[in-house]
């Protein structure tokens, strides 16, 4: 039976705490349903009390029937409007996680279209929710369940030496994958990866020399910038994958670099810059 991690979700909601807008899911047509399990505590907890509408036809979220790797469970998600409106900010949610927020993105100048990709952590099958803000505050929801092997990931052990972990801690690179045939890009329009060295540690995982807890400590925000305009700043939590990658649409605006700040939470920071367009 895999280990349970001892730290209930009440405790790590802070993650989002005043950076979410307020949601509930009420029994109007239109509105999303998702009124069982764990996401019924959690929508007023984080949201509050508004409604979230269904996000069909505006928000495509993709995440594995099954992770392969409970520790890195690939999803991505895109959301458009085409009515004049613009996406403000989408958060990602693993119900069942002792922290479910994985990553909380407000867009300094919103969108028409994002597109977004990160790896979860998951510690036992759940659904994950995907929250769409427009421009109005109309809030749009997506949702998969995910099956896991069992591993119980918030508390399975770190990959490799958690000592050396600490040496490349917030090394970053930068690779430009953009696909060459998509047919909503340009020579504008890119998609970037942004790899992160951080062990993000949960604090309920146990060193396998010492037999100590290893304390927490992972990144909690990352900012991007190209130029002087910021695109983006992610707030984000343990739900997040060690070593975190995330995936991002931008379109050019004559910068020659990117910018990428990190930020964790004994407070270290990182700062790294990288030519557009090219691998870091």
């Amino acid at each position: 039976m895999p280990r349970q991690c001892p730290i209930t979700r009440r405790s790590f909601l802070g993650v989002a705490a005043g950076a979410v807008a307020a949601v509930a899911i009420v029994g109007t047509p239109g509105l999303a349903r998702a009124d069982s399990g764990a996401w019924s505590d959690l929508r007023p907890m984080i949201y509050g009390a508004r409604p979230i509408r269904d996000g069909h036809g505006i928000v495509t979220f993709k995440a594995p029937y099954r992770a392969e790797d409970d520790r890195r469970v690939p999803v991505s998600l895109t959301a458009a409007f085409t009515d004049g409106r613009t996406v403000k900010a989408v958060s990602v949610i693993v119900d069942e996680n002792p922290m479910p927020v994985a990553a909380d993105v407000k867009f300094e100048k919103p969108l028409d279209r994002i597109g977004l990709g990160l790896d979860l952590r998951m510690n036992g099958p759940s659904p994950v929710h995907v929250v769409v803000e427009a421009s109005d505050g109309t809030l749009y929801m997506a949702e998969s369940m995910v099956r896991t092997s069992g591993l119980g990931a918030c508390a399975a052990p770190p990959v490799g030496d958690p000592k050396q972990a600490l040496k490349s801690l917030g090394q970053m690179v930068v690779t430009d994958v953009t696909a060459p045939t998509a047919g909503n890009t340009t020579a504008l329009n890119r998609r970037a990866r942004l790899d992160v060295k951080h062990p993000m540690n949960t604090g309920m995982q146990m060193d396998q020399i010492t037999l100590l807890y290893i304390p927490a400590r992972y990144m909690d925000e990352v900012t991007v910038s190209l130029g002087d305009e910021k695109l983006f700043t992610a707030k984000t939590g343990f739900a997040m994958s060690e070593n975190p990658r995330l995936e991002f649409d931008y379109r050019l605006n004559g910068a020659a670099e990117m910018a990428v700040h990190v930020k964790d939470t004994e407070g270290a920071a990182f700062d790294r810059t990288f030519p557009l367009g090219l691998g870091g």
